[in-house]
């Protein structure tokens, strides 16, 4: 009936999950550099009463970089947080029929996201902007870091548009790549 759900367009949504994933370990790699940060700190403030001058940027950098490359990989695992009363008792097949009907706004939000977040990277750029810290690092690089995590986030949120197209047409629950439900 429609092209797009039939598997030859199915295993390229692979891609995707690969790209989701891999931010997803970037992430995770981010959390470690994060708290061996902070026990580097703790131990320079308290042990040696030394504390440094980079730990705060950095971390506050790193959290951004844990937020934007691990969020498509919540959402392609179905991970998220959210409240699944009404949804929980639904088979797979409602599910997808409300996440389809959900997509909009989804949408709405990722493009609003990634739009935003290029008009704040481009304005860093543009301006050299640093932080307003002793280290002043400069700000476009993690800026940079909002729209990329946002575009990967709207890819995804297309890949699983189309797989929840898929079992709300067909049934078909096979290669849904979703680990959460």
């Amino acid at each position: 009936m429609f092209p797009i759900l039939e598997n030859g367009p199915m295993d390229r949504l692979k891609s995707i999950d690969r790209i989701s994933g891999w931010m997803s370990v970037i992430s995770s790699w981010t959390l470690l550099a994060m708290t061996l940060i902070v026990g580097f700190e703790v131990g320079a403030r308290y042990l040696f009463n030394s504390p440094t001058i980079w730990a705060w940027d950095v971390n506050v950098q790193l959290m951004v970089l844990l937020l934007m490359f691990g969020v498509a990989e919540a959402y392609r695992r179905d991970a998220h947080v959210r409240v699944d009363i009404l949804t929980g008792a639904l088979p797979p097949r409602g599910r997808a029929i409300l996440d389809v009907l959900y997509a909009p706004v989804f949408f709405l939000i990722t493009v609003i996201i990634v739009w935003t977040g290029w008009e704040y990277f481009h304005q860093a750029f543009e301006r050299g902007q640093t932080a307003p810290t002793i280290l002043a690092p400069p700000l476009w690089p993690i800026k940079f870091a909002i729209p990329l995590g946002g575009a990967v986030l709207l890819l995804t949120g297309v890949a699983k548009l189309i797989r929840d197209l898929r079992v709300a047409f067909r049934g078909d629950e096979g290669e849904s790549g979703e680990g959460g439900r």
